[in-house]
């Protein structure tokens, strides 16, 4: 693609806009509750469309079109599981998250499992804490490669210099503006990403004489029942499916927009304005993967998404669109749709990671405390230490993206995956089961994690189970059953635990 004068000015209006956001929004920063949960003063609207676009990221924008545009309608299932999850996350843990993490006063996931089960031992905070820590490289190293990619696409960068200046686009405005400037740059951002998301598959229909037409070599290309071969779809695939949507549950950077909206009344909205946003996301971007086979077939421009490899890549398919159907300052515009994506995950990355090391990692924790009554240039020295740690941790991702490469589906698949296994089951029974105890929180964590890094790493096996695209059913069911066995094998928790859990579920809801 050629580099265009106007499509870099766009790029820079763009960047100077999250800078502009980042700087309004530090003025507000002075403790650490600012800093990771904005005060738990998150409006209704600004909750609703971060906790949404922060779940979104390059895959979104990249692969899930790539996804539609090789193999067809099947992909609808994919699109319905994510809006499913996110739904479920909002409807199951928003309410009674927010009001459990007030009583108990914590500001991280790893702080509300100590405190919930009275763990004096730190091994819960410290084994949440590192598991986080992983699944978030993971994650900011795939943002970090999709913005490669993208800088590589638009402007001829090689991969090395487009990781490092991904990273210090995304690491400048989160470092300023902390929680809030995040959120509130998610919310600019998600607006991007939906424009550009609605725009492109519409032009691509009005383009093309036979839009919805099928591909001669894909006889089940049209059909969401079958794959591209016109095979019927499998439970193995259905399962994979599902675990797109039940990594919501785990996510911590949607759970921290749960803990920090202003009001538990205003949940409810917050969850239907990000559903909406869910199901227009994901469903313009099912229909550009979609039309875009055929559109770029009709046109002859199929040779326009060879990679470097010389083989077929569809990851590109939302370049070439937006290179070959506008003029220069709209796709600057319509590049600027996966920026936004890439971005509004890795800063909430790198902020949760932050928060993590801070507060959750026994040494630097110790040092944090010390540093809370120091305050330099508006901040305490407990902020300055997670801005440090944000630098730290955003360095660690790039040297990971630079030296060992992987492509953004399998990182992200990893990280969500993960995530949502280690995370989902044992959030869902700490603020649902009385009897749920420290032992059965442990095991239902490693079990989680520990099954979908197996599946990651394996193959094959009956029906080609270990071949799934995600990994988060099993681990979620391995979770699920480990939490509930270890829970009924050993002693019942304290009356103390219990008698915090009946206050929490009775009392009014918190302001």
């Amino acid at each position: 693609m050629e580099i265009q004068p106007i499509i870099v000015a766009v790029f820079a209006a763009y960047f100077a806009a999250l800078i502009g956001i980042a700087i309004v929004g530090a003025r507000r920063m002075r403790e650490m509750s600012d800093y990771v949960l904005a005060g738990r003063k998150m409006s209704t609207f600004t909750s609703a469309l971060s906790a949404s676009s922060s779940s979104s990221s390059g895959w979104t924008m990249l692969v899930f079109p790539a996804l539609a545009f090789s193999e067809g309608t099947v992909h609808l299932w994919t699109a319905v599981s994510i809006a499913a999850g996110a739904w479920f996350s909002w409807t199951i843990l928003g309410k009674r998250l927010r009001r459990y993490t007030i009583a108990e006063e914590s500001l991280t996931l790893p702080d509300f499992f100590e405190k919930r089960f009275a763990d004096r031992t730190g091994t819960l905070r410290t084994v949440s804490a590192v598991l986080t820590m992983l699944f978030i490289m993971f994650y900011v190293n795939s943002g970090l490669i999709a913005g490669a990619k993208l800088l590589e696409t638009i402007f001829g960068l090689e991969h090395n210099p487009s990781v490092l200046i991904t990273l210090a686009a995304v690491v400048s405005y989160t470092f300023i503006g902390g929680f809030m400037a995040v959120s509130r740059t998610d919310v600019f951002q998600s607006l991007v990403m939906l424009v550009s998301f609605i725009i492109l598959p519409l032009t691509l229909i009005a383009a093309t004489a036979q839009p919805f037409t099928g591909v001669g070599d894909s006889p089940g290309f049209m059909n969401p029942l079958t794959d591209a071969a016109d095979d019927p779809i499998t439970w193995v695939f259905l399962l994979s499916t599902v675990g797109w949507g039940l990594g919501a549950l785990g996510s911590q950077r949607v759970l921290q927009r749960f803990m920090a909206i202003e009001s538990e009344a205003k949940i409810t909205s917050s969850r239907n304005i990000g559903i909406v946003w869910v199901i227009l996301i994901f469903s313009f971007g099912f229909l550009l993967g979609v039309v875009a086979r055929p559109a770029l077939t009709q046109m002859g421009l199929m040779d326009e998404l060879i990679g470097e490899t010389g083989m077929l890549d569809p990851e590109l398919v939302y370049f070439v669109v937006s290179d070959a159907f506008f003029i220069p300052v709209f796709t600057g515009l319509l590049l600027t749709g996966v920026i936004a994506a890439i971005m509004s995950t890795a800063d909430s990355q790198l902020l949760l990671g932050s928060a993590i090391a801070t507060d959750d990692v026994p040494l630097i924790r110790r040092l944090a405390r010390r540093l809370e009554l120091t305050h330099v240039l508006g901040a305490s020295g407990r902020v300055w230490l997670g801005r440090a740690l944000l630098l730290a941790i955003g360095s660690a991702a790039g040297a990971s993206a630079i030296i060992a490469p992987d492509s953004v589906s399998n990182l992200v698949a990893y990280a969500w995956g993960g995530m949502g296994a280690a995370f989902g089951p044992v959030t869902i029974l700490a603020l649902y089961w009385r009897r749920f105890n420290f032992w059965g929180a442990l095991a239902s964590i490693v079990a989680g994690a520990g099954t979908v890094t197996v599946w990651q790493v394996t193959s094959g096996g009956p029906w080609g189970v270990f071949d799934m695209a995600i990994a988060t059913a099993p681990g979620f069911v391995a979770a699920g059953l480990a939490g509930a066995a270890a829970t009924l094998l050993t002693s019942q928790p304290s009356t103390a635990i219990t008698e915090q859990f009946d206050r929490v579920k009775t009392d009014t809801p918190a302001a």
